[in-house]
C-alpha cells in the first residue's frame, strides 16, 4: 500500500514525485510512456525561469535524472482505471494493480485532430503532431502546418530549417500565439502563411500523403502535415469517478483534490486559467503538500 501513487510523469507529476520524496511519503511514479511527456514534443522552451532556450527533450531528460537521483519508484505502465474501494484507491494498469491512500492524476493531454475520413490510417504516414520527432522524415520536401497558436509558429521555424517550404494553414484571420514567435515565422523566406483555410481531404498514394486540398478548393502538393490545433485531457480512463466536466477537465479545489477524497488532479488535466509548465509544476507541490499534512 502506498501513501501516494502519481499517475503520469510529466513536470507536475515528476514535481509531486519529488516533493512526496522529500517529504518521506512512500510514493510510486506511473506513465505509459516518455518521461517528460509532452516536454519531449516540444523543440524549445524559453519561458521557463532559470532555464535560457533549453529542448524539451533535454529538460525531460533532466527531469528524469532527477527522479532517479533521488531514488523515486517509478514504473512504465498504461493506467487503464481509478477504482474506489472505501478509503483504499487501486490503479488498474495493463500489467497489474496498485493500492495507495491517494492518487494525483497528472495525465496531461492528447492532440486534436481534424476528423477527416483517413486521418487514423495516415498517422506516422504523414500525419503528424511532433515536428521534432518526424520532422526529418521530410528533409527538402514540401510540408503543411495546421493551426494558429505557439505549437503551430514554433514547429514552423523547426520544420523550415529542414523542409523546402513550409505553409501554415490558419483557419482564423489572426494567430493566438506570441507576436515574437509570429515576426520570426513571418521573416522566413520558406514559410507561408495562408489564412482562412482548413484541409478538407487527404490525397494519399501508397498509404501515404501525396497532396491535400484545401476547403478553398486549392491543392498543396505536400508530404506531410503537422497537426497543431489544440488538445483534450487525457482523461477518458477516470470517466466512471464523474469528476471531470464536459469538455473532459478535471474539477479540483484550491488544494487541487477532485470531489472523490484522495484523489487529486494537477496539470493540464485541470479546468483553470493558465496552462504553463510552470503552473503545472505548482499544482504538483500544492496538492502534495496538502496529502502531507493530512497523513502527518
Amino acid at each position: 500500500m502506498y501513501d501516494l501513487i502519481i499517475i503520469g510523469m510529466g513536470i507536475g507529476g515528476i514535481t509531486a514525485g519529488i516533493y512526496a520524496k522529500r517529504g518521506n511519503l512512500n510514493v510510486l511514479l506511473l506513465d505509459k510512456g516518455l518521461p517528460g511527456g509532452m516536454l519531449n514534443n516540444i523543440e524549445m522552451i524559453s519561458n521557463y525561469p532559470g532555464l535560457i532556450n533549453i529542448k524539451g527533450s533535454d529538460f525531460a531528460n533532466i527531469l528524469f535524472n532527477q527522479v532517479k537521483e533521488l531514488d523515486i519508484p517509478y514504473k512504465f505502465e498504461e493506467v487503464v482505471s481509478l477504482e474506489i474501494e472505501d478509503d483504499v484507491k487501486k490503479v488498474i494498469t495493463k500489467n497489474g494493480e496498485y493500492k495507495a491512500n491517494n492518487v494525483i492524476i497528472a495525465t496531461g493531454t492528447k492532440p486534436k485532430y481534424l476528423d477527416l475520413d483517413n486521418e487514423k490510417d495516415l498517422l506516422g504516414r504523414g500525419i503528424s503532431t511532433c515536428a521534432t520527432c518526424d520532422g526529418n522524415f521530410y528533409k527538402d520536401s514540401e510540408v503543411a502546418v495546421v493551426g494558429s497558436g505557439n505549437s503551430a509558429l514554433q514547429e514552423s521555424l523547426y520544420l523550415a530549417n529542414i523542409c523546402k517550404k513550409v505553409y501554415i494553414l490558419n483557419r482564423k484571420t489572426g494567430f493566438k500565439g506570441e507576436d515574437i514567435l509570429l515576426e520570426k515565422v513571418q521573416n522566413k523566406s520558406n514559410i507561408e502563411i495562408i489564412y482562412g483555410v482548413n484541409i478538407s481531404k487527404y490525397n494519399e498514394v501508397d498509404g501515404k500523403i501525396e497532396s491535400v486540398i484545401l476547403d478553398n478548393g486549392n491543392t498543396l502538393n505536400v508530404k506531410g502535415v503537422f497537426i497543431y490545433i489544440g488538445y483534450r485531457p487525457n482523461t477518458d480512463m477516470f470517466k466512471d469517478l464523474n469528476i471531470t466536466n464536459i469538455d473532459g477537465h478535471i474539477i479540483v479545489d484550491e488544494n487541487f483534490e477532485t470531489k472523490v477524497e484522495g484523489v487529486y488532479a494537477i496539470g493540464d488535466v485541470v479546468k483553470k486559467d493558465i496552462y504553463q509548465l510552470v503552473t503545472a509544476a505548482s499544482d504538483g507541490i500544492k496538492a502534495v503538500s496538502n496529502i502531507s499534512k493530512i497523513i502527518n
